[in-house]
C-alpha cells in the first residue's frame, strides 16, 4: 500500500497537475468526437437552401479536414494519469486540435450566418451555444485549449452586431456578450475547484501515506518489542527454570535455620521472577491469538477454592483480611478466563493495600456473572484510571510497592475484550479500589449435566490419578543444557523413574535407541543443538511404534512457536517450571496413557476362536 501510494504522490505536484488536465482534456475531447462530425452533416440539409453554394462548400471542405486533424491527434494522445511523459505536449496538441474545430465555427459567421433565414441564424447559434458550455465543463480547466475553442467562435457573435449585413438586434448580441462573461465565469470558478480539489487530494493521500508509515512504523515496534521480550524472556528463562528446580529439590528439614532463612528469601525472589515471566507469557499467549473462549458449565465453588488456594498465602504474608463472597452456583462460560481475570486482579489489589481487606464478590447482574473486587489500599487518581490497563505502565508513586512489570491489569483488559465483557475501575485517592468486570456468562439456575471433561476431571480428582507413582518408567530426556538436564535426572530419579538422557543428532540417537527396549515418557527441550524437539519426539514414537507420552518444556514464548506447539497437540511447560509442575505433568501424561491403553483393551474384547 505505501508504494502504491508513493506513486501518487510526486514531488513536482504542479507537473502532476498538468498530466491530471491532460488525462481530463483529452477524456473530454474524445468523448465529443461524434457530435464534431454529425455538427457540421446536420448544417447540410438545414442551411443547403439558404447558404451561399460556394462558400458552404468552403466551410463544409475546412470543418471536414479540421475535424479530421482534431480527430487524429486526440486519437494519438495517451489519457491514463499514470502513463503521460509530457502532459504539456499532449496539452499543446490538444489545443491545437479542439482550436481548429473553434476556428471554423467562427468562420461560419461569416461564411453562412449572413445568407441564413432568422430561423436559421438561431439555430446556428443555438449549435455554437452548446459547444460553448461543453468547452465551459470540458477545456477550462486548461485556460489555452478553453480560450482556443471559445473565442473564435463567439467572438464573432458578439461582434454580429457590426457586420454589415443586420444578424442580430443590437440588445441579442448584448445579451450574447453577457453570456460569454458569465460562461467565463463560471468556467473560471470550476477550473479553480477542479485543481484545488487535485491539490486537496494529493495532501489527503500524503496524509494517508504518513498514518501509514506511521502505522507500519508502530506494528514493526510492536513486533520488535514482542521478538525482544520473546527472545529476552527464552534467555533468561533457561538459567531460572534450573534454579527452580534444585530449590525445590532442596530438603528444608536437613538444612541449618539460618540458612533456611536465607534459602525462603531466595525462593521469594524467585517466586517473584516466575510471577513476571507468567505475566510476559500470558501476553505472549495473547499476541498468538491461540486462546478460544470455551463455553462450559463451570461450577464457582471450585473456582473461589482455587483462587483461594492461591490469594490466600499472598494476603496472610501482609496481614490482610481476604474474603469471598456472594452466590454459588453453575455459570456457562470460560472458566480459565473467569479465573485468569479474577487472579490477576486479586494479586494487583494484595500488592498495593498495605492494611485492611480484600474482597471477591460473585454475583448475578440480570443473569450474568457479574465479578467485583474491592481493597482498602491507596486507591487510583482520576487522572491515572484511564492509563493503568496500558502495557508496563505502573503509577510512579506505587513503583517501590511491587516489583511486577505493569502486565497484570493490561492482561485483564484483554482477556475481556476476548470474552466480551466490559471492565470499570471506581476509585479515588486514598480511598482504596473496586473493580467490577460484567461477563456475558449466564449464570444456570439449576446445574446441568456434566460434560465429558468435567466428569473426567472430577473421577481424577476422586481416584487421584495425578498422583501415580513414576516408579519403574523409563523416561527418555533431551536437553542440551547440562545444567537443566541434570536437574531433571535428579528430579525424575527422585520419584523413582529410570532415566535416559538422549542426544539430538539424529545419528547418535538411533544408536542409542538400540540400546532401549523400553520406552514410557518422554521430556524434551523445544530448541536443540541439531534440531527441535517435536522432531526428536516423532523420531521416538517411529522407533517404538506407538504414540509415547511426552512433554515439551520450552523457554520458548514467541506468538509464532505458540501457534506450533497448539498444533503439535503435545502438553507443553514454559520455563521456568517448578519442581512440582514437572512431576505433575509427568505424572498425569503417564496416566492418560495408561488410562487410555486401558480403554483400548476393553474397546477390543476378548478375541473369539
Amino acid at each position: 500500500m505505501t508504494q502504491a501510494l508513493n506513486t501518487a504522490l510526486p514531488d513536482d505536484v504542479d507537473g502532476y497537475i498538468a498530466r491530471e488536465k491532460s488525462a481530463y482534456i483529452t477524456k473530454t475531447a474524445r468523448s465529443v468526437t461524434l457530435a464534431n462530425i454529425f455538427a457540421p452533416l446536420l448544417c447540410i440539409p438545414l442551411f443547403y437552401e439558404d447558404a451561399d453554394p460556394l462558400r458552404f462548400r468552403w466551410w463544409l471542405a475546412y470543418m471536414f479536414v479540421a475535424t479530421a486533424i482534431r480527430t487524429w491527434t486526440t486519437g494519438r494522445l495517451e489519457h491514463e494519469v499514470e502513463r503521460i511523459e509530457s502532459p504539456q505536449t499532449n496539452l499543446n496538441w490538444v489545443t491545437f486540435g479542439v482550436g481548429l474545430i473553434g476556428v471554423g465555427w467562427g468562420l461560419g459567421w461569416w461564411l453562412l450566418v449572413p445568407d441564413l433565414s432568422m430561423e436559421n441564424r438561431m439555430i446556428y447559434l443555438y449549435i455554437i451555444t452548446g459547444g460553448m458550455f461543453n468547452s465551459m465543463f470540458g477545456y477550462c480547466v486548461h485556460w489555452p485549449t478553453f480560450y482556443s475553442f471559445t473565442i473564435p467562435f463567439m467572438g464573432p457573435a458578439i461582434l454580429s452586431a457590426l457586420m454589415p449585413v443586420h444578424i442580430f438586434p443590437w440588445p441579442f448580441s448584448l445579451g450574447i456578450a453577457t453570456l460569454f462573461v458569465y460562461v467565463i465565469r463560471i468556467s473560471r470558478n470550476f477550473s479553480r475547484t477542479y485543481e484545488d480539489s487535485i491539490r486537496l487530494r494529493l495532501r489527503n493521500d500524503k496524509l494517508y501515506q504518513d498514518l501509514a508509515t506511521e502505522r507500519d512504523a508502530s506494528i514493526a515496534a510492536n513486533l520488535a518489542k514482542s521478538s525482544f521480550i520473546a527472545s529476552a524472556s527464552h534467555d533468561l528463562r533457561q538459567p531460572m527454570h534450573a534454579v527452580n528446580i534444585y530449590l525445590d529439590s532442596l530438603h528444608m528439614d536437613k538444612i541449618h535455620p539460618d540458612e533456611q532463612k536465607t534459602i525462603r528469601k531466595i525462593q521469594n525472589s524467585i517466586t517473584t521472577l516466575n510471577e513476571m515471566f507468567e505475566s510476559l507469557l500470558n501476553i505472549s499467549k495473547l499476541d498468538s491469538h491461540t486462546y478460544r473462549p470455551s463455553q462450559q458449565s463451570f461450577d464457582l465453588a471450585d473456582l473461589t477454592e482455587s483462587l483461594e488456594e492461591f490469594a490466600r498465602p499472598l494476603a496472610s504474608r501482609k496481614g490482610l483480611q481476604l474474603s469471598f463472597v456472594g452466590a454459588q452456583g453453575q455459570v456457562m462460560g470460560d472458566s480459565k478466563a473467569v479465573h485468569q481475570i479474577l487472579m490477576n486482579l486479586i494479586s494487583n489489589a494484595i500488592h498495593y493495600t498495605d492494611q485492611g481487606r480484600v474482597e471477591v464478590t460473585l454475583l448475578s447482574e440480570h443473569g450474568c456473572l457479574t465479578l467485583q473486587v474491592t481493597d482498602t489500599g491507596r486507591g487510583i487518581a482520576p487522572e491515572e484510571q484511564s492509563q493503568i490497563f496500558r502495557e508496563f505502565y505502573r503509577v510512579d508513586e506505587t513503583r517501590p510497592l511491587h516489583d511486577g512489570l505493569g502486565l497484570g491489569l493490561s492482561i485483564v483488559q484483554r482477556l475481556c475484550q476476548l470474552i466480551e465483557a466490559r471492565i470499570e475501575v471506581v476509585s479515588e485517592r486514598g480511598q482504596g479500589a473496586r473493580f467490577v468486570v460484567r461477563t456475558p456468562y449466564r449464570w444456570l439456575s439449576a446445574a446441568l449435566p456434566a460434560s465429558p471433561e468435567s466428569s473426567a476431571g472430577a473421577t481424577e480428582r476422586l481416584q487421584d490419578p495425578g498422583r501415580i507413582a513414576l516408579k519403574g518408567c523409563v523416561v527418555a530426556v533431551i536437553e542440551d543444557d547440562p545444567v537443566v538436564c541434570e536437574a531433571y535426572r535428579q528430579t525424575l530419579a527422585s520419584r523413582g523413574a529410570q532415566v535416559v538422557v538422549l542426544p539430538d543428532d539424529p545419528q547418535a540417537l538411533l544408536r542409542e535407541l538400540e540400546l532401549i527396549d523400553q520406552l514410557d515418557l518422554i521430556v524434551s527441550d523445544y530448541r536443540l543443538r541439531t534440531t527441535t524437539g517435536d522432531r526428536v519426539i516423532q523420531t521416538l514414537r517411529e522407533s517404538f511404534n506407538r504414540e509415547v507420552p511426552a512433554i515439551i518444556v520450552t523457554a520458548d514464548t514467541s506468538p509464532t512457536h505458540i501457534h506450533a506447539f497448539q498444533r503439535l497437540n503435545i502438553p507443553v511447560l514454559h520455563k521456568p517450571a517448578s519442581f512440582q509442575q514437572i512431576i505433575d505433568a509427568a505424572e498425569k501424561a503417564v496416566a492418560e496413557a495408561q488410562r487410555a491403553a486401558g480403554h483400548a483393551e476393553v474397546s477390543a474384547g476378548p478375541l473369539s476362536s
